[in-house]
């Protein structure tokens, strides 16, 4: 390390920069018997002495009753369980149902989860925590920290404490289980690295990562150990009205990622009501990130009930994740619009036009460019290394925390793109991935909103420009008029031809680009529809530059990357970036303002991988998903932020009360009536003939091809055999997604359709396809391999395969080209983007 923190924070002399140090310091020595711990003395003990036995339930059942009417009633209003409470005590009067406040504090006993409350400004400045505890003013505004002539706060926040949770999740045997998840994985990856010369032939979670695996190295991390991810947002509450919050969790790195991303298992950490944004987040986040860091000191004590044992786990912070807004907040860095303003800190600096403030990391040199401090030549697209340097980030923060007065800490914040010191320098450096590299990036944000609102800018002609660069004069400006309201209807009309396994299909975007545009209507057009629908409308060479990107960022969306394939995403990246410059930038000051971080980002995204797994792994679905269902469950319109910290402390409660008494948690999902099992995950799904049917010729044909080459069932047919069969429609897959045979779905009518009976293939319960034929070779080579059009063969093309080849349902949609006339319809493929995004996140298709 450069040199210790104290010596780099000695001399500070700027209140704002001591104010962030002394959050730091709070951390550096955080117990929870100091000052700043609001935690009661019976939370203090439970987490030092964790009850060591399961609870059992089986001896209470007024209780139990209670918790059923409790948990079921949980979205519903009090008035409900109080009707349905009277209602069993009306017919049931021995018995003795507590009531819905008695249900609340005997959750609270029994999982030992709750919230310390702090008293923060009412106009979100800040909260009243670590330094500015005593004060009983704002120092940002002034306003009185208490209402008049009380010593009642005027408006207060919550935090919830995250040591009782995972002491919860531990108390059943089958949720202590899932943690064994990370120790199991890392074997295995340990294991390929001896056998591979240390390399890994895949990256498939953050435990591949090279960050990770350097900690279990050299002995920071161990098997008892917790992992952890923090993410925070901002939110809106209200589309209509002003209701903005912030709101952060916790993610439990140890789960596998089939069950860490799950809602039972993300845990919210802490709600800042607005609805004005926070000037001071250090001081909202303190309370929480205090309990951590105190956890990390003296050890939280565990029991695992799986193996009846007692132990002590030392937490690790893996990453902080955030868009990029939120993200300046948490690693103290200018932003975006910095002259360092790239959020892994990289050394790239950016260059500004003449008298503007805004900097763009523009690698290109501009045409006739002198500008004192940003007109450094030429910097090489393929240059870009795995980390950000941690001693260039100290060397540099100790050149910000020297500057004796505000006009030289504007200009090292300039040299340097660091605003403060972080408050996760308050972390034991043992015990956090590093600063900046816990700083994570946000592929989410990125591979949606940033990118489709640069590129479809430019293609509209609608981006910012200089009077004399009119957009009439852009030859790639062509979604405009006629051209761009047909194009929203080709968007639309795909709609049938998704499966319903898509999700949220994109809407007209002619008509609804500045009406909401859902982060996944962008990922399913940009990587799924634009490739075919923009051929032949965007011109050459716009149009080969845009689909490299698009063949990228569909590998690096994948929650398994395969280190060829990564090798081809990084290579694409970083042609396209380079030609992005070369095509739209042109090196014209006047254009500076078109090399965006947006831009930047994408060279950093494979070597990232590398680093910390897959940026799904990483990325701000799972809290795009835990506010849409938190802001679904506020019941209090005129009070909405206390309501949302009430059902966020709820959520974890009810989390680890399943966690300990499995039985309380939904049953587990039963199979349709009707539906056979057919193992490894395929499920036949009704409905189904009533009787056997002979097959038309083409298909026994092909059947009897299958058997050909089937040795098990070669000798039960003979050539002239005509088998009969029963045909079912539907098919649900071990990934979630149901494939529907084209017996029903001919039945529906197209507007109600969303077909789903195009597969990716790899007692005999056998599928009989027809075929699509080979792709068209010359699109193909000019999109890089994502624009995929056939024709369909019908039957001339009639394949029978075994169902579990089949491995994901995907699009067909009916595309027109010229140079195959009128009389042949082709269809081009489109796959889920990110399908791991939707399994991950507990997705998948109703059964029913």
């Amino acid at each position: 390390m450069f040199q210790t923190l104290e010596n780099i924070f000695e001399n500070t002399c700027l209140e704002d920069l001591i104010t962030a140090i002394e959050f730091i310091r709070a951390l550096q020595c955080a117990s929870h018997d100091d000052i700043h711990c609001k935690i009661d003395q019976s939370t203090i003990h439970r987490l030092r002495n964790p009850p060591n036995t399961p609870f059992d339930i089986s001896s209470l059942p007024d209780l139990r009753l209670g918790l059923d009417l409790f948990l079921a009633n949980m979205n519903s209003s009090v008035e409900s369980f109080n009707a349905n409470r009277d209602a069993i005590m009306r017919r049931h009067p021995a018995d003795r149902v507590p009531s819905y406040d008695q249900m609340k504090r005997q959750i609270s006993s029994i999982t030992g989860v709750g919230s310390v409350v702090h008293a923060m400004c009412k106009n979100s400045c800040l909260a009243f925590t670590g330094p500015f505890t005593n004060l009983d003013h704002c120092p940002k505004c002034n306003e009185p920290k208490f209402c008049p002539g009380t010593k009642k706060a005027q408006q207060e926040f919550h935090t919830i404490l995250l040591g009782p949770v995972l002491q919860a999740l531990w108390r059943d045997a089958s949720s202590a289980k899932k943690f064994y998840y990370r120790r199991q994985k890392t074997s295995e990856i340990i294991c390929e690295l001896q056998a591979n010369s240390g390399t890994l032939s895949s990256y498939d979670d953050f435990f591949s990562g090279s960050d990770y695996l350097e900690n279990v190295r050299n002995g920071n991390i161990r098997d008892n150990d917790i992992i952890l991810m923090l993410s925070i947002d901002g939110a809106q509450l209200y589309a209509h009205k002003a209701s903005d919050c912030w709101i952060y969790l916790w993610v439990i790195m140890d789960f596998s990622p089939d069950n860490r991303y799950k809602k039972h298992h993300v845990l919210p950490g802490g709600f800042i009501p607005g609805p004005n944004k926070p000037k001071n987040i250090d001081s909202f986040l303190f309370p929480g990130l205090h309990h951590v860091c105190a956890m990390q000191r003296e050890g939280l004590q565990i029991w695992d009930a799986s193996v009846d044992r007692l132990f002590v786990s030392q937490l690790f912070l893996a990453l902080n994740t955030a868009d990029g807004p939120a993200m300046a907040y948490l690693n103290g860095l200018v932003g975006h619009h910095g002259k360092f303003g790239c959020r892994l800190y990289c050394p790239v600096p950016g260059r500004h036009k003449p008298n503007g403030p805004h900097y763009y990391p523009a690698l290109m040199k501009p045409t006739d460019y002198t500008m004192s401090g940003c007109d450094h030549e030429d910097l090489p697209f393929t240059h870009f290394g795995l980390a950000s340097s941690s001693d260039l980030y100290l060397r540099n923060l100790n050149f910000l925390l020297k500057s004796p007065n505000e006009t030289q800490y504007k200009k090292r914040r300039l040299e340097t793109g660091i605003t403060k010191p972080t408050i996760f320098l308050g972390f034991s450096p043992d015990r956090i991935l590093g600063v900046p590299g816990c700083f994570g990036s946000d592929i989410m944000h990125l591979g949606t909103f940033n990118l489709a609102d640069l590129l479809l800018s430019l293609w509209r002609g609608t981006l910012d420009h200089d009077t004399g660069d009119l957009p009439s004069d852009w030859p790639w400006a062509v979604l405009n008029g006629e051209t761009w309201e047909t194009h929203g209807k080709d968007v639309a009309s795909a709609t049938p031809f998704l499966p319903g396994s898509f999700d949220r299909p994109p809407r007209n975007i002619a008509d609804k680009i500045n009406s909401g545009y859902k982060a996944w209507e962008w990922l399913l057009y940009l990587y799924g529809l634009a490739p075919a629908l923009l051929y032949k409308i965007l011109p050459e060479p716009y149009y080969s530059h845009f689909c490299k990107l698009v063949r990228a960022m569909r590998i690096i969306h994948q929650y398994h990357i395969r280190v060829d394939d990564l090798q081809l995403a990084n290579n694409l990246l970083k042609s396209f970036v380079e030609e992005y410059e070369t095509l739209y930038y042109q090196r014209k000051v006047g254009r500076l303002h078109f090399c965006r971080q947006s831009i930047h980002a994408l060279l950093h995204l494979a070597p990232k991988v590398t680093r910390i797994g897959p940026p799904i792994c990483s990325s701000q679905w799972t809290m795009e998903r835990t506010i849409g269902n938190l802001g679904e469950e506020i019941r209090q319109p005129s009070n909405p932020y206390a309501n949302l910290s009430q059902r966020g402390l709820l959520r974890c409660q009810v989390n680890a009360l399943k966690a300990m008494i499995p039985d309380l948690g939904p049953p587990q999902v039963s199979l349709p009536r009707g539906s056979i099992d057919l193992g490894d995950g395929y499920i036949l799904l009704r409905a189904q003939d009533r009787y056997e049917r002979l097959m038309h010729p083409q298909e026994a044909t092909a059947l009897l091809h299958f058997f050909d080459t089937t040795a098990a069932a070669r000798s039960l047919v003979n050539r002239y055999w005509c088998p009969k069969v029963t045909r079912w429609a539907r098919l649900r897959l071990p990934n979630g997604q149901v494939a529907r045979s084209r017996w029903k779905e001919c039945l529906k009518p197209l507007g109600k359709l969303r077909t789903a009976r195009n597969v990716k293939n790899s007692i005999f319960t056998l599928a009989v396809l027809s075929l699509y034929s080979e792709p068209d070779h010359d699109l193909l080579t000019a999109s890089h391999d994502t624009f995929i059009l056939c024709k369909h063969l019908g039957d001339s093309a009639i394949q029978v395969i075994e169902v579990s080849r089949i491995k994901s349902v995907v699009a067909m949609v009916p595309y027109k080209l010229d140079k195959h006339g009128p009389e042949e319809q082709h269809y081009f493929l489109v796959e889920r983007p990110g399908l791991d995004v939707v399994c991950l996140g507990g997705g998948g298709e109703d059964f029913s």
